[in-house]
């Protein structure tokens, strides 16, 4: 048993190691080279606050559904569901198989 809990260690601890190693390349690989974008471009919000204001939705460049509230599952919050489902061809064969929240 002893053995066995110490592989499971040693093997979380090498994937963290390579988790904060492909992390940090990325900083260093970008470092000095990005800049931050007005908070106005990307809205997020959309799949956890109800109360996102609909005229900063409309006026963003990207949208973000981040949280648990996905606008193709049931908990949705409907009312932002019109900016996901006008770009999803309801039509396709595979679309038609999963089951979604129009």
């Amino acid at each position: 048993m002893e053995e066995a809990k110490y592989h499971w260690i040693i093997s979380l601890l090498a994937r963290l190691a390579v988790e904060a190693w492909n992390a940090a390349s990325g900083l260093i690989t970008f470092y000095n080279l990005t800049y931050p974008l007005d908070r106005s471009w990307h809205v997020l919000g959309l799949g956890y606050d109800p109360a996102v204001d609909l005229a900063q939705i409309e006026s963003a460049a990207v949208i973000h559904y981040n949280g648990n509230y996905k606008p193709w599952l049931d908990l949705a919050i409907t009312k932002y569901n019109s900016y996901w489902s006008k770009y999803v061809n309801f039509d396709n064969p595979y679309i038609q198989s999963c089951y979604m929240n129009k």
